[in-house]
């Protein structure tokens, strides 16, 4: 026999066995068929309901050029068995192309009650439980009613609740944000009427060498640290280095490189009670002009220094980077005779990742038994504006370069060709042909934010002319940022003649920033001639007319709202504008102040580690 048999032959059922195992397969193709037809025309349906609701015009022209199939599959049924139903196919559910699909149907503009909650649920949901229900009676009603509402929305129809709804919200939240600078700056006068009942809130209360109040007390914060860590148990000498990361105020200027340094080596000496502090420094000579009472100053790594009896030595400035500098901190230590402990103040001690400096650390580690302690003390900058919203942005260098920190600074923008400039001068007490005027005239003349002294606020203060908004070299949308607008204490939002969308959404933007503003309405008198001519109305009735539309339009008290004249500086709103100018610069400057004097020294210390 060969290597390979054939097959033995296949044994088949019985005639009768195999016609009843087909005619169960065929009964399960059958339900298969029907079960895929009834889901597909399930989800024909729903997709359909879907796109009603939110497809729109696109939705309605796709629908009605490819109609939904009731089934897709062919089933074993003869069509007269399916009622005839072969060739229906069901309405299109969205007729106007001319629906928004971007406004929401609104069911309560249908008067009376809908089935499934509809009025609170909303269409969508509402048909959805429906046809869950099998309910086709509340389903031709839903449907019916959500059309209705389609072709009032529909051909310049109105949606006048849902208009009414969304405008009530919009003056919510104008109120929501002005209620939120009302508070902060009730927490701001807060705050500076603490600190002028201490006593702690002036510029003139400086010691001997100049130090204001915040300076002396950083100071004491920086020596009285120290003081706490050298009278801590220690094995053996200690090497604490010390870090001051403190961002500056325009007021310190007397303070010169490492005054910060040798004020907090003199106080700590008088906490310590030592009779004798050896300062080490890499050029002595940058001492110059420096304090140096009770301390004996020599150069970093001199041999001849005068170690001798020496309770401390403190080292301003060195650079230890490398393993071949250590000897010079370590033999100063062994050479005082006492404990050895040393202080190092801004040391460079290279990269913490550089191979060089982890041997360095390991050295120092290994002579200063008593441990390695860094110490770093951070006063972050003031936070000039409230975190309550709106895009972050830098303070720009024209404000910083005017001293905005020790200023008031109080800002007037609007329109171009509102009379701001001449607005300025005429607060000022200037002509346009005086000294400093600003510049006025009938084309767009501010190009550039300018700062003038308001001479009758006191020095340091600032009234700031700001270019027109809105024009194509400022548009709106990058105005804020470009003029650095919320930096300022106060805005003055200058108009004349009823306040544009421009002035409007400038409002918005300085509500959410938190920044305090006031409306202001120019060429009043202009104005009142010509409503004397036209209408013959008094000059009372006009007023009142004017500040109610401003009072609609801005939401703002009748306190914020001033009509004023340029050519009448003694009539009108003129004289209270120019008062609440100055109090505005006098209370920005406070509150600048204040948030200085209350910053906090944060103090961070790690063990094993140098800064």
């Amino acid at each position: 026999p060969g290597m390979y048999q054939p097959l033995p032959p296949r044994h088949h059922a019985s005639s009768a066995a195999g016609e009843e195992e087909e005619g169960r397969r065929r009964r399960r193709r059958k339900m298969f068929s029907l079960r895929a037809g009834l889901a597909m025309g399930a989800a024909s349906i729903v997709g359909a309901l879907v796109l009603a609701a939110y497809g729109g015009a696109s939705a309605s022209a796709s629908l009605a050029a490819a109609p939904m199939r009731t089934t897709s599959m062919s089933m074993s049924m003869p069509t007269a068995a399916r009622g005839g139903r072969a060739a229906q196919r069901p309405p299109t559910l969205c007729r106007s192309s001319s629906y928004n699909a971007g406004i929401p149907l609104d069911p309560t503009l249908i008067p009376g009650d809908l089935p499934y909650n509809a009025k609170k649920e909303g269409f969508t949901n509402a048909l959805e439980r429906a046809i869950r229900n099998k309910d086709m009676p509340a389903v031709r009603i839903l449907e019916q009613a959500r059309e209705q509402v389609r072709q009032q929305t529909a051909d310049g129809g109105s949606m006048g609740k849902w208009d009414e709804i969304r405008a009530q919200n919009a003056v919510k939240k104008r109120r929501e944000l002005m209620d939120l600078s009302i508070k902060r700056r009730e927490n701001e006068d807060r705050l500076v009427r603490e600190l002028k009942s201490k006593g702690d809130f002036s510029l003139n209360n400086r010691d001997a060498e100049g130090l204001t109040i915040d300076i002396q007390k950083i100071i004491a914060q920086q020596a009285q640290t120290l003081e706490k860590a050298l009278k801590d148990t220690a094995r053996g000498p200690r090497l604490i280095s010390m870090r001051s990361e403190i961002d500056p105020m325009p007021w310190w200027d007397s303070m010169r490189k490492y005054t910060l340094q040798m004020r907090t080596a003199q106080y700590l000496k008088e906490l310590m009670g030592y009779n004798k502090v050896l300062v080490l420094m890499e050029d002595p000579h940058e001492l110059t002009g420096e304090s140096i009472d009770g301390l004996i100053i020599d150069r970093f790594g001199n041999p001849e220094a005068d170690y001798q009896g020496a309770d401390l030595i403190l080292c301003f400035g060195v650079t230890v980077d490398e393993v071949a500098k250590t000897p010079r901190i370590i033999k100063a230590s062994q050479a005082t005779q006492s404990n050895g402990d040393v202080i190092v103040m801004g040391g460079n001690w290279g990269a913490p990742s550089d191979y060089e400096a982890k041997f360095v650390r390991q050295t120092l580690k290994e002579h200063f038994s008593g441990g390695l302690q860094a110490i770093s003390f951070i006063m972050d900058p003031v936070k000039l504006v409230p975190n309550v919203g709106g895009e972050p942005y830098p303070l720009p260098q024209w404000l910083i370069d005017a001293g905005y920190k020790a200023a008031g600074n109080v800002a007037i923008t609007g329109n171009s060709g509102t009379g701001k400039s001449s607005l300025n001068n005429a607060l000022r007490g200037l002509k346009p042909r005086d000294d400093g005027a600003a510049k006025v005239g009938v084309k767009e003349t501010t190009l550039e934010p300018e700062g003038y002294p308001f001479e009758p606020a006191g020095p340091e203060m600032k009234l700031w002319d700001l270019p027109g908004a809105g024009t194509p070299k400022f548009p709106l949308e990058s105005y804020m940022r470009t003029m650095g607008i919320k930096y300022f204490d106060e805005v003055i939002i200058a108009s004349a003649s009823r306040f544009t969308e421009t002035d409007l959404d400038l409002m918005d933007e300085l509500r959410m920033h938190g920044v305090p503003f006031i409306a202001l309405r120019t060429k009043v008198d202009l104005e009142i001639r010509n409503a004397a001519q036209d209408s013959g109305a008094s000059e009372a009735e006009l007023i009142r007319g004017i500040r109610e539309d401003i009072k609609k339009n801005s939401l703002l008290p009748d306190d914020r709202i001033y009509m004023v004249s340029a050519r009448r500086p003694d009539d009108f709103d003129f004289p209270r504008l120019r008062q609440y100018i100055i109090d505005s610069l006098h209370r920005g400057r406070d509150v600048k102040l204040a948030k200085a004097f209350n910053r906090e020294l944060e103090i961070r210390e790690i063990w094993n580690a140098v800064c």
